[in-house]
């Protein structure tokens, strides 16, 4: 067997092994594109929502509609929020596109409490994975049910979440929000790095080790929490803690992936124009398994970039836009 045969068999049988040893991505709808509307819009506000999402009412036929009511809302966020807070109206909307790969982009507008950062980390506890979302309302409104409809959609498209999973999600995003507004983006980015480090270590940690890594997470980004707000994150991570997440495991598995490529590219190398000539299969390949851990294939770039600029922000502009 020549030098070139080799070194073609040896990346194929890489990346067929890899293949063969991870868990299957779940895949995109065969809709990918759901749209959810608060129940309580009236004729006008539903035209405004549908103009910011660059759509129009002939563009629903095909796309998944799904109506979001109070009592929607109320199953998730009651005992989360008091009654007055939740309302009796429900006014959030949400565009999605679902993905098989890539990882979650979000984008708000119109939401006053809840942030891009706090849903992309509710998001990520309640086990949505791979999808471009905006959520938003015709006029402001503080976001704490954005959650409901992004569920509902992704649950209509035929990818179960988690009952215990989705109701940690909820808390998550009241708390984080609360603590956001006090703290800044900086506590997002706490919870996310004390959420890692938790569910990537080799055993439950104790009270103790949780609240010593919520300090060190705290300091390194200069936040002062008070002993309530800290118990409050510790809250939240037990919860987490308590469910079946395999973060852990899905880092080592990258961290093996990227071994495994380096060895396939550097037998494409010695190999020279051959394997050269069918590097985009490869790249294909390399992609996919990418978006399996959270990555940014390039196909998903694309996808994000047309998924966003197709919004119309001339109607609303996206939060935190200059």
């Amino acid at each position: 067997m020549n030098r070139i045969t080799k070194a073609f068999a040896l990346a194929l049988s890489l990346l067929c092994a890899l293949a063969l040893a991870l868990p299957r991505p779940a895949l995109a709808a065969a809709n990918p594109w759901t749209v959810t509307l608060g129940a309580d819009l009236n004729a006008e506000q539903r035209a405004t929502v549908l103009k910011f999402f660059g759509l129009t009412e002939a563009d629903l036929a095909s796309r998944t509609v799904i109506t979001v009511t109070n009592a929607d809302e109320r199953r998730y966020l009651e005992g989360q929020l008091p009654s007055e807070v939740i309302g009796d109206k429900t006014w959030s909307c949400s565009y999605i596109q679902q993905l098989d790969q890539g990882g979650i982009r979000v984008e708000t507008a119109n939401l006053t409490y809840v942030t891009k950062n706090t849903l992309y980390n509710a998001l990520q506890t309640a086990g949505v994975e791979h999808c471009n979302l905006v959520v938003t309302a015709p006029f402001p409104v503080t976001g704490t049910g954005a959650l409901t409809g992004i569920f509902m959609a992704y649950e209509q498209a035929g990818n179960k979440l988690d009952e215990a999973k989705k109701e940690v999600a909820t808390e998550e995003l009241v708390q984080t929000s609360q603590l956001e507004q006090t703290y800044g983006t900086g506590v997002v980015e706490l919870v996310s790095e004390v959420k890692n480090k938790v569910n990537q270590a080799t055993k439950d940690m104790t009270d103790d080790e949780i609240r010593e890594v919520i300090r060190a997470a705290a300091a390194t980004r200069g936040i002062a929490l008070s002993d309530a707000d800290l118990d409050t994150i510790m809250n939240i991570i037990k919860q987490i803690q308590s469910l079946d997440y395999d973060l852990g495991a899905f880092s080592d598995t990258l961290a093996k992936l990227n071994e495994l490529v380096n060895q396939a590219n550097g037998a494409a190398q010695q190999a020279g124009g051959f394997l050269a000539s069918v590097g985009a299969f490869f790249q294909g390949i390399v992609d996919w398994f990418i978006g399996l851990f959270g990555g940014t294939p390039q196909n998903a770039v694309t996808q994000a970039q047309d998924f966003f600029n197709s919004l119309n922000t001339d109607v609303f502009k996206l939060d935190g836009a200059q």
